[in-house]
C-alpha cells in the first residue's frame, strides 16, 4: 500500500500568496523567512505561515493597536530585527509615528532604560529614512508641561481613594505623579505610597515622578491603549502579576474583554504557547468575571 502525505488542512486565505500578503502587512519580512523556512521544511514553514495570517487577519484589534502591541513585545523581548519590521510596517500603514515612539519609550518602566537604546536607534534610522524624523521629533513633548487632560484627574479617582485623608496628604506631599496612579491603581496606590514612604521618602518622590508623572502621565497614548500594550509587554517577560494588574486596569480604562483577549492570542506568535495557554487566558476570564464585564 502507498503512503501519501495528508494534506494540510483548508485555510481562510486562497493561497500562499494571499497569506503571505496578510502577514507582511505586520511583518514585512515574513517572504524572506518563508522562502528559507521553506528550504528546510515545507510543512513548518506553510504551518506557520497559516497560524499567523489567521491570528493577525482577525477583527477584534484593529491594525494600529495590534502594531503598538507588537512595538513593545519586541522591545522587551531584545527582537531588534523585528522590531525594525514593525516600525517598516507602521510606517507604511501611515500610522502617528509619536506613538509608536512612546510604545518604545514605555518599556523603560519595565524593562529599565537601557532597553530602548537599540530600539531609539532602530526608530531614528528608519524615520531618517522615510523622511519623517524631523516631523517627529519637532511634535515631540518638553520637559516640565504638564499633558493636556490631566486637570480632571481627581475626578476620576475611586470614590474610596477621594474621600481618604491619605490621599491629599500624599498628593500634596509627592506631587501630581499620586494623583494619577490613583486614577491608574484605584484601592492600591494610597497603601502603596503609604508602605514606600515608610521605607524610603526620596525613592518615593522619584518612584512617582518617574513612573506615573513623566512617563504614564505623558498622554502621548490614550490609557486604553497603553494599558493593552502594557498586557503585552510584561507578558513578554513573563511577568505573571503584572500581567494580570494590566489586564484588569485594562478593561477599566475602556478595552473591551474581547480586545484584551486578542491581545493575549497574538502574543503566542511573540512569546509561545506556554506563556498564554490556558493560565493567562484563565486569569483573563475570571477577572472579567469579577470585573461584571463579558466577553
Amino acid at each position: 500500500m502507498i503512503r501519501t502525505m495528508a494534506q494540510p488542512n483548508p485555510s481562510p486565505f486562497a493561497d500562499e500568496g494571499a497569506m503571505l500578503d496578510a502577514v507582511a502587512r505586520f511583518q514585512p519580512g515574513v517572504r524572506k523567512r518563508y522562502e528559507s523556512r521553506t528550504k528546510l521544511d515545507r510543512a513548518f514553514a506553510y504551518a506557520y505561515l497559516r497560524y499567523a495570517a489567521r491570528l493577525l487577519g482577525r477583527s477584534a484589534l484593529d491594525v494600529r493597536t495590534r502594531l503598538l502591541v507588537m512595538t513593545g513585545q519586541f522591545t522587551m523581548s531584545r527582537r531588534h530585527a523585528r522590531l525594525r519590521e514593525t516600525v517598516i510596517a507602521a510606517i507604511a500603514e501611515k500610522l502617528d509615528l509619536r506613538e509608536i515612539l512612546e510604545v518604545i519609550l514605555q518599556c523603560a518602566i519595565y524593562g529599565g532604560e537601557s532597553i530602548v537604546d537599540e530600539p531609539l536607534e532602530i526608530m531614528a534610522d528608519e524615520l531618517g529614512k522615510a523622511g519623517v524624523l524631523d516631523d517627529v521629533s519637532r511634535r515631540g513633548l518638553q520637559p516640565g508641561l504638564r499633558a493636556p487632560g490631566r486637570d480632571d484627574e481627581r475626578r476620576r479617582w475611586h470614590p474610596e481613594d477621594a474621600a481618604d485623608p491619605r490621599a491629599d496628604r500624599l498628593v500634596e506631599k509627592y506631587g501630581p505623579g499620586v494623583s494619577i496612579a490613583l486614577v491608574l491603581r484605584p484601592l492600591h496606590t494610597l497603601n502603596n505610597a503609604e508602605f514606600l514612604e515608610g521605607l524610603d521618602e526620596d525613592f518615593t518622590q522619584a518612584f512617582y515622578d518617574l513612573g506615573y508623572d513623566d512617563m504614564y502621565g505623558r498622554l502621548v497614548l490614550d490609557h486604553r491603549t497603553r494599558l493593552l500594550c502594557m498586557v503585552g509587554n510584561t507578558l513578554a517577560i513573563g511577568e505573571i502579576v503584572q500581567t494580570r494588574h494590566h489586564m484588569r486596569t485594562a478593561i477599566r480604562q475602556g478595552a473591551t474583554p474581547r480586545e484584551v483577549l486578542e491581545v493575549l492570542l497574538q502574543s503566542v506568535l511573540v512569546v509561545g504557547h506556554p506563556n498564554v495557554v490556558p493560565e493567562r487566558i484563565k486569569d483573563l476570564v475570571a477577572i472579567v468575571k469579577e470585573e461584571g464585564a463579558s466577553f
